[in-house]
């Protein structure tokens, strides 16, 4: 297939692979959003898929269909979780990707710059503070750039759709997004996910973090005998 800069289809790779991973509460569905920086301008944010996972998945039950999506991609994508409102998922999380995932809580305010480190099963798991508004105003910000590229499919459009349909209220403090009452915009706070974790400074140290037991360890230098007297 022929590369082409405005369709992230053409892409060889990410660099890197990103899955943001809106977990929905009882009503909603939770959802997956493929994508990453492109493989030749690193300004460039390409959204290759997006998926709704099913209903009714808790747990390991909904971690396993997770799973899946990463399994096409070998396994190599980076997991931004939004634990807003199920912090315990991070354990499953964890279990099962390890140190791939990057915890989100989304909350009022806040620009996701700092982590900390909470404990979870069998290790420790980075966690960001981001507010709302702030992702929803990055994330427009970089469509109005031209700095995202988006696969056009039946997702991706209702994606787009539920940003459009949010309502909006002017506050001392900002902007408020809003949805209307029986809409949802998890696929298009996932987009808005990516995108943050895209271009966030502290992206080459996640990803140093997640792969460094992938990377193949020097043997240790031999010793040779003709030191000895």
């Amino acid at each position: 297939m022929t590369f082409h800069r405005d369709d992230p289809n053409t892409w060889p790779c990410f660099r890197p692979l990103i899955i943001a991973h809106d977990v929905g509460r009882s009503r909603d569905r939770s959802t997956a959003v493929v994508g990453g920086l492109g493989p030749f301008e690193p300004t460039l944010i390409g959204i290759k898929e997006a998926e709704e996972l099913p209903q009714g998945l808790y747990g390991s039950r909904r971690a396993s269909a997770l799973a899946a999506i990463d399994h096409r991609y070998y396994n190599n994508a980076l997991i931004v979780a939004d634990l807003s409102y199920d912090p315990t998922y991070a354990e499953v999380l964890f279990e099962t990707f390890g140190p791939r995932v990057i915890g989100l809580t989304i909350s009022r305010n806040g620009d996701g710059m700092n982590g900390e480190w909470r404990a979870v099963k069998h290790g420790a798991m980075l966690f960001y503070t981001v507010g709302r508004s702030y992702l929803l105003e990055l994330y427009h910000s970089y469509l109005q750039s031209r700095q995202v590229r988006i696969v056009h499919g039946p997702l991706t459009q209702r994606a787009h759709e539920q940003l459009t349909r949010l309502e909006t209220e002017i506050r001392e403090s900002g902007i408020v997004y809003r949805c209307v009452p029986g809409q949802h915009d998890d696929l298009g706070i996932s987009c808005a996910m990516l995108t943050w974790a895209a271009h966030h400074p502290h992206l080459s140290y996640w990803v140093d973090t997640a792969f460094a037991s992938r990377r193949p360890r020097r043997p240790p230098p031999q010793i040779s005998p003709l030191g000895w007297t």
